[in-house]
């Protein structure tokens, strides 16, 4: 590729949300929701409960089809795709509460994740994963190794997923989201209902990962871990951009602090 080519794919955004709507039953949760992210950036997605992130970031994955509006990713437009095929295009995620299938190790579970996804099933795509004698590549599961490594839980590479703490399930979602190699990882409260010790250690690999040229949205409650990680901030409310900027600034607005901490 072109050098010039190479400047122009550095200087687009690598996500555009351009009027986002969304309503369940007559309820508008999203109302013309719109924003961008820069590459190699960490940006946090924040705002008071009811404010509309976890539906964006339904929406962002494919999971939920919004009503209107568009969301280009890495220039493409995405809107209309599956959520397979956003997976395809860069995309990877976490979710708030931890979702593994318990009967595999923990090596396992991250080696499905970097299995390549066709829009069949996931009893499909679970089978033709594990239907043969040796499924993977040695460059495979040295790639497990490494993202288990990254995310401190090579020493229980051969246990059960299952008898993994809540904590490091977490931690296991994160390694499974660097083993698929999405370009945009979005990460749902990760650090929710963890003790602070495991916080600290996942604050330093979402910063770890941005330093080395990854681009992470995540939603995080924890103002302080926002402070400490985020880049850019952007507060929803009621269902549409209210403020957004760099972190300090945003979490400095007089009119964020009351929306959001009732004062």
């Amino acid at each position: 590729m072109p050098a010039d080519a190479n400047a122009h794919t550095r200087s687009t955004p690598i996500l555009q949300v351009h009027d986002l709507h969304k309503s369940f039953q007559g309820n508008r949760v999203l109302r013309g929701l719109s924003f961008q992210l820069h590459r190699s950036r960490a940006t946090a997605l924040i705002g008071s409960n009811g404010a509309g992130k976890s539906t964006f970031l339904n929406l962002l994955s494919g999971l939920l089809k919004a009503d209107c509006g568009t969301i280009h990713l890495g220039g493409r437009d995405v809107t209309h795709l599956s959520s397979y095929m956003r997976s395809r295009a860069g995309l990877a995620r976490t979710f708030q509460h931890p979702r593994t299938f318990r009967s595999l190790t923990v090596l396992e579970a991250v080696l499905l994740a970097q299995t390549p996804l066709r829009e069949e099933g996931l009893g499909r795509n679970l089978l033709r994963a594990f239907s043969s004698a040796a499924p993977y590549s040695s460059h495979a599961t040295a790639r497990a190794r490494e993202c288990l490594d990254r995310c401190q839980l090579m020493p229980r590479a051969d246990i059960a997923a299952a008898e993994l703490t809540y904590g490091e399930r977490k931690l296991l979602m994160m390694a499974q989201a660097l083993a698929f190699g999405g370009d945009l990882l979005c990460f749902d409260e990760i650090c929710a209902g963890l003790e602070p010790g495991l916080v600290q250690r996942i604050s330093g690999i979402v910063a770890d990962l941005v330093q080395g040229g990854k681009t992470v949205l995540f939603i995080e409650h924890n103002l302080q871990l926002v402070r400490d990680l985020a880049d850019r901030s952007v507060f929803l409310h009621e269902g549409t951009v209210f403020r957004e900027g760099p972190t300090a600034d945003v979490l400095s607005d007089p009119a964020v602090v009351r929306l959001y901490l009732g004062d």
